[in-house]
């Protein structure tokens, strides 16, 4: 069965030490790998993972139009890749950039409330999805212990404004703070990304949570470079899950999102 990573971050050769590095600083993690795409498709050679959602998070107004540029320019060259465009709520013309990601080919859009630092349901971001609902799917980091940004309670606002928005809340909608995120994701119309997860949760615990939310709902990443994305797919092969939720989970959800 071929696997589809739904998470990897991608930086281009000359800006990804640096770029590595500052995510590492930022959650006191360790980084597993170094960013590029050659590298990302090198592990993965020989492994079932054959497909790859990427993305890159614009920091500022100034390099969201670069970044995108560079991600289509990525999937353009690796046909493995299905790219997602980066937004940012400060940005004066989003409509603008919202057709230019759609005209350059990228498939969705990638959202970090955290490190972009906003509000996850703040007034402008709010008028991005209303944006791109019902045309572009949203992958959106969700919780930190640290911060309230991306807090599950905003994501499930989100979902609650926006019915026609295919989105995806990563990390099981409330990174570092699983247990929190339960009241506010478990019913919710949404998907989920398990990436970043099992490094923090023990295996039996990962198991409920994927029962629990179901496997129509959930879809495998890696949240390359952090962690080795074979090694995560490993883990996650080790859960006594049946064949049916391992399809759902590492491929079939994933394909329906991006129409593979």
């Amino acid at each position: 069965m071929q696997v589809i990573d739904c998470h990897a971050h991608i930086y281009h050769p000359k800006l990804a030490p640096r770029a590595v590095k500052g995510v590492g600083a930022f959650y006191d993690v360790p980084m597993a790998c170094g960013g590029t795409v050659g590298e990302l498709l090198s592990m993965t050679q020989a492994s079932p993972i054959k497909r790859f959602v990427v993305n890159v998070v614009a920091l500022n107004v100034k390099s969201v139009s670069k970044l995108n540029d560079f991600i289509a320019a990525e999937c353009q060259a690796h046909p493995e890749l299905i790219g997602l465009g980066t937004l940012h709520p400060d940005m004066p013309h989003p409509k603008e950039e919202i057709e230019r990601i759609i005209s350059l080919g990228l498939q969705g859009i990638k959202l970090h409330p955290d490190t972009q630092q906003f509000e996850a349901d703040n007034d402008r971001a709010m008028k991005l999805y209303e944006m791109i609902e019902g045309r572009l799917p949203l992958l959106i980091h969700s919780g930190d212990y640290r911060y309230d940004f991306s807090h599950p309670r905003r994501i499930a606002h989100i979902a609650d404004s926006f019915p026609k928005l295919t989105m995806i809340a990563a990390h099981l909608g409330g990174w570092s703070i699983f247990e929190e995120a339960v009241p506010y994701m478990k019913d919710r119309q949404c998907y989920m990304d398990i990436s970043s997860v099992m490094p923090f949760v023990k295996p039996d615990k990962v198991l409920e949570y994927i029962r629990m939310y179901g496997a129509d709902r959930l879809l495998f990443g890696s949240d390359f470079p952090m962690w080795h994305p074979v090694s995560e797919y490993e883990q996650f092969m080790q859960l006594p899950l049946t064949a049916e939720e391992q399809e759902k989970i590492l491929w079939k959800n994933a394909a329906d999102i991006f129409h593979i």
